[in-house]
């Protein structure tokens, strides 16, 4: 099985995947408030999300995390 995490600007989705099929996906829109402190709530969000995912699998199941972000992420890396 494989995590994908999917960053967008107003959004994130998180989705656990078996041989080519998403199992279970869980998608969290970002608050102007978390806007704010993007990169506390990137983590945040995706520590709990993972969380969630776990529960229907174990970590020895997990072959890879895989990471997609926004071509343009100048505002992210300040």
């Amino acid at each position: 099985m494989r995590i994908g995490i999917d960053l967008g600007g107003s959004h994130i989705a998180l989705g656990l995947v078996e041989n080519g099929k998403i199992i279970q996906k869980c998608e969290h829109n970002f608050s102007k408030e978390e806007k704010e402190n993007l990169e506390e709530t990137l983590k945040k969000v995706i520590h709990q999300e993972i969380e969630k995912l776990m529960e229907l699998t174990s970590l020895e199941e997990i072959e890879m995390i895989g990471i997609s972000v926004p071509r343009k992420t100048e505002k992210w890396m300040h």
